[in-house]
């Protein structure tokens, strides 16, 4: 029914995860030749600095994730999210649309009150576009807990879920 494999360029994460990088080496390197004083401390922003690197290049550059609703065989529809990897894909997240209670875009001008709505909830973010400033919050309740999930801006999954949602 619906299906969507984002394809970001990310070349804010690529340019963001090289500069730390690169940053970090500089820093292990001029530590090395002696001419940085407070060396220990040099090394530490380092070692920080090639952690973002590899925080960012694994969690908007290495992962890749589809977005799927399509019909269950009880006559309902399901929301999935799959993860690839070594060319498979791995369900990360699965969700009855009878479970799911509302999906809302998120953006700048909402995202406080959001914000603050969300503090009871588990919130799980499965976008891979970075600095995206849209997003679409799905929130659902499954035996009483409740869950709230980002996915990467889309307007036809989120009409197609408002319409799904009883």
């Amino acid at each position: 029914m619906y299906k969507n494999s984002p394809q970001h360029k990310n070349t804010a994460a690529k340019i963001c995860a090289l500069s730390c990088l690169l940053s970090g080496g500089a820093l292990f390197c001029l530590t090395n030749a002696r001419l940085i004083a407070f060396a220990s401390l040099a090394q530490l922003i380092g070692i920080l600095l090639i952690a973002a690197a590899v925080y960012i290049a694994s969690a908007f550059l290495l992962r890749s994730y589809t977005y799927i609703v399509e019909e269950n065989g009880s006559g309902g529809y399901d929301f999935l999210i799959t993860e690839k990897k070594n060319k498979r894909d791995i369900k990360v997240l699965h969700f009855y649309i009878t479970d799911i209670s509302s999906a809302r875009e998120v953006n700048p001008s909402n995202h406080k009150q959001i914000q603050a709505e969300r503090k009871a909830k588990k919130r799980y973010t499965y976008c891979t576009e970075f600095g995206a400033r849209r997003f679409v919050e799905i929130n659902a309740a499954i035996d009483g807990e409740l869950y709230s999930v980002f996915v990467p801006y889309d307007r036809t999954l989120l009409d197609l879920l408002n319409s799904l949602i009883i």
